[in-house]
């Protein structure tokens, strides 16, 4: 279900026992590939964070932005597309430009692990324009988000939704500047991001932008690689209003502003294997680097078809060491298999984090094929194991509908400073989404998800969680471009 849109640990460890950074790497891609050898000997599996049925965080509106600027890209399954009817003499900068709008309404209730409760319900959503070119080379990109309460108790924060408490959330959460040379752009200013460490993060009512200057290629399905630098000095997050120096999002605001240095690259060698690499920088802060691989079988839709994958995020401390005031390193390697056949998508998946600490992951949704709808099983020394099962309806007939479940065990975490065990936690997601690709209510989604996760050693041993969502996408385009003819020879 992937979709063209407008739109990352406290560790606490002695000099003494660091360990060199390309030796965890190297460790951690063995661990995450006896993972995956083990994963697949069972049999069954997951799409990487089971990103075609799955409630995964990557799955919505605002996600893969960078692969929706174009004027190449195809008719959008999950819009509801008005095509401009401007006349050829209309200035390009008007007539190739794009126009998105999406309503959104949400509403999250949550029983804490601490006795407290969390619920609200908001309604809002964003408007985006991006120009054509002048000259072919210049253009411009505005997004401006809300989010308003509609009923959003003040003693029960922490949903999300909204700015904390419970404040409404009005932003122009983008606004820069694009300069396109063949097929990569140059933007500056609030933007989105969208890489496997940094990206929007788009799973409440708004996503996470930045502020910063990127270097990035536009999409081409010819082209077996694609690429993403740059530098970023703020991040507004999801649940605000205002744009923070990245350094703070990790350690807060009394440490030396810094911002994080990136750069990504995907590689597809050959059909149906794709290879990740990243790696962010932020001075005297934190190191985090990540690597992946997958390989799809492509297989006809008449068998079972298998993807697998393994990755693993490293991070370590720097410098000053703002983020702990001590040095660390720790990891998390991860690999899932994954089975697609006749409507249904079945994975397994296993992770394993370093004993030294959890993972900090401020800057938006993780790449770990563990991260579930309330927790990623990233608590230090932790491993985890888990499975999911889910079923697109439109196979008998109900086009749109899916529906899945899944569950996740983890144990042997630690507390880094202690040393002492953590009591160990189990997931489990509940879902059911509708969303048609054609018809009147093309542009609609309405999806409702039910988690809950166990834990002892709590004034609640459970902490379950309800989510309703629905939301609407209307997509001002250039009409498609006329299909060539063709001309046969004798």
């Amino acid at each position: 279900m992937s979709r063209n849109k407008f739109l990352v640990c406290r560790v606490r460890s002695s000099k003494s026992m660091q360990i060199p950074r390309r030796s965890v790497l190297a460790g951690s891609i063995v661990v995450a590939g006896w993972i995956g050898i083990c994963i697949g000997s069972v049999g069954v599996v997951t799409e990487s964070r089971a990103q075609q049925l799955l409630p995964a965080d990557r799955e919505e509106i605002a996600d893969q932005e960078r692969l929706s600027w174009t004027q190449k890209f195809p008719p959008q399954p999950y819009m509801n597309e008005v095509y401009w009817q401007y006349s050829k003499d209309t200035p390009a900068f008007f007539r190739d430009s794009l126009l998105q709008f999406v309503a959104r309404t949400y509403d999250l209730t949550r029983d804490n692990f601490n006795g407290s409760k969390s619920q609200a319900w908001a309604a809002g959503g964003w408007l985006a324009f991006r120009s054509g070119l002048i000259g072919d080379v210049f253009g411009v990109h505005a997004a401006v988000y809300t989010s308003q309460p509609i009923f959003a108790p003040l003693d029960e924060p922490g949903t999300k939704l909204l700015a904390p408490p419970q404040n409404s959330i009005g932003v122009l959460g983008q606004i820069y500047g694009r300069v396109q040379i063949g097929d990569q752009e140059i933007r500056g200013g609030r933007q989105l991001v969208d890489t496997p460490l940094i990206n929007p993060q788009d799973n409440r009512m708004v996503p996470n932008t930045f502020e910063g200057a990127t270097l990035v290629s536009l999409p081409d399905k010819e082209r077996d690689y694609d690429y993403s630098v740059g530098y970023l000095w703020n991040i507004k997050q999801r649940d605000s209003n205002d744009f923070i120096p990245m350094s703070d999002a990790l350690a807060g605001s009394d440490v030396i502003n810094h911002g994080a240095a990136f750069a990504m690259v995907k590689y597809r060698p050959v059909s149906g294997l794709s290879l990740v690499g990243m790696d962010y920088n932020v001075q005297d802060t934190v190191n985090t680097a990540f690597a992946q691989a997958e390989y799809d079988f492509k297989q006809p839709k008449t068998v079972p078809n298998w993807i697998i994958g393994a990755n693993v995020i490293e991070q370590q401390s720097l410098g000053a060491n703002l983020l702990t005031g001590t040095p660390f390193e720790t990891f998390q390697a991860s690999a899932k298999t994954q089975m697609l056949y006749a409507g249904f998508t079945v994975f397994v998946a296993g992770s394993i984090t370093g004993s030294g600490s959890s993972i900090f992951s401020q800057y938006g949704t993780k790449p770990n094929y563990t991260d579930m709808q309330q927790v990623s099983f990233d608590n230090a020394g932790e491993k985890a194991i888990g499975g999911s099962v889910a079923y697109d309806l439109g196979t008998i007939g109900l086009s749109g509908l899916s529906t899945g479940a899944w569950y996740t065990h983890g144990w042997g975490a630690i507390d880094p400073g202690t040393n002492l065990g953590i009591p160990n936690r189990n997931e489990l997601d509940l879902w059911i989404q509708y969303r048609p690709t054609e018809g009147p209510l093309k542009g609609f989604r309405l999806k409702t998800q039910y988690a809950t996760v166990w834990q002892q050693g709590n004034v609640r041993d459970t902490q379950p969680e309800f989510r309703f969502i629905v939301d609407y996408t209307v997509l001002f385009r250039p009409p498609l471009p006329a299909a060539k003819p063709s001309f046969a020879t004798k």
